[in-house]
């Protein structure tokens, strides 16, 4: 790891000008060929040209920082894709991939275990716990600037996430990214938590950074994100805030998914979460290249909105 990487994207989250990320992998990959309930972590070891391709992209686009494709590379999701004993080279080897974009900040992706505790179903919080710990050191031995916990839909699994992560990696700044819904009462996310409570106890437990990502419309996120913005400040937590939405309502079909919002639209969003406070901006699901570039031409060169 470069001297001087962590310091530096440490003050990028703790304010200052905004931090621009990557938009979609996982779409770009689908693009690209990556067939449905294939697990993009396997094109890691089989494809990396195509990943580093994606992750060139959104440089090329203006992202400073881009993702690491192991959203999926915890044991206990690669264990469901017959990948468990290859987490430590899927990890590493993604890291190095992601570097060879030429991206300022490399951030390790982490995303939920697709489990569930009880009585929705069966997860064991300390298997959750070992298998973000061994991503977590994972990523951190192959030199990431810092690691992005991400589409968690339950507070407790952010919290177990979070906590095993800077236990395998303390001088690392962990960012934690919710996904919430709208409901008539506000934004929650499926098991209930609110952003106001997600944020308080994020903050509390050491989050560099707290938001949210997926799900929900760049339009949406627009009342989210301040929200955020309010709950953080309302504690006294000095923390930025990510906001990642999709890009637009996903539109299905016989062709598969396709996402009907222009790049311009997105920006436009964008660029009033900034205005709002929102520190740390980029895309989810449907966002390609051409939204992070039409967001940084938004920015302009010094990288504030206007």
């Amino acid at each position: 790891m470069p001297a001087g990487v962590v310091s530096e994207l440490g003050a990028r989250l703790g304010g200052g000008l905004p931090l621009l990320l990557d938009g979609g992998l996982g779409s770009m990959l689908i693009a690209a060929g990556l067939r449905a309930g294939e697990p993009p972590e396997r094109w890691t070891l089989e494809r990396p040209a195509e990943v580093v391709a994606v992750h060139r992209a959104y440089v090329q686009a203006g992202s400073e920082a881009v993702h690491t494709n192991t959203f999926g590379a915890n044991a206990i999701r690669l264990g469901r894709a017959g990948l468990a004993q290859r987490g430590h080279e899927i990890n590493r080897r993604a890291v190095e991939l992601a570097r060879q974009a030429g991206a300022r900040f490399v951030l390790g992706d982490v995303g939920p275990s697709g489990e569930y505790l009880p009585p929705v179903g069966k997860a064991d919080e300390g298997r959750w716990r070992e298998a973000f710990f061994a991503q977590g050191q994972a990523l951190a031995g192959a030199g990431v600037d810092g690691l992005h916990v991400e589409t968690m839909s339950d507070l407790r699994e952010a919290v177990a996430a979070l906590e095993s992560l800077r236990e395998a990696a303390p001088e690392l700044p962990v960012m934690v990214s919710l996904t919430y819904e709208r409901r008539r009462r506000g934004f929650f996310t499926v098991m209930g938590d609110s952003p106001a409570r997600a944020a308080a106890e994020l903050g509390t437990r050491g989050a560099a950074a707290v938001g949210a990502n997926c799900s929900i419309t760049s339009a949406e996120m627009r009342a989210l994100g301040p929200e955020l913005v309010a709950a953080l400040d309302a504690r006294g937590r000095l923390l930025a805030v990510v906001a990642q939405p999709n890009a637009g309502q996903p539109l299905v079909s016989s062709a598969g998914v396709s996402y009907a919002q222009s790049p311009d639209a997105f920006a436009d969003d964008m660029v009033a979460l900034i205005q709002a406070g929102v520190r740390i901006a980029g895309g989810c699901c449907g966002t390609d290249p051409s939204f992070i570039a039409a967001l940084r031409a938004r920015l302009g060169p010094q990288g504030q909105a206007p």
